[in-house]
């Protein structure tokens, strides 16, 4: 992806990094919150790793400032 195309994407990415070193890239949907908060998600149906089968969520968000 070109830098043109990741400034004008609305995805964050997320990358996991497996034991063996083999890494999944995972884009994360633009997401409100129920808590009003923005950020990022991403549900992660299924994979396998090792003959086992994962799922699994990620979600990032905005943290409010603390005063």
């Amino acid at each position: 992806m070109s830098d043109n195309q990741q400034k004008q994407s609305k995805f964050a990415y997320a990358v996991i990094r497996m034991p063996d070193g083999k890494e999944h890239e995972i884009p994360l949907a633009p997401k409100q919150f129920k808590t009003g908060r923005e950020g990022y998600y991403a549900q992660i149906p299924a994979f396998i790793y090792n003959d086992d089968m994962y799922g699994g969520q990620i979600q990032i968000w905005k943290k409010t400032k603390q005063v």
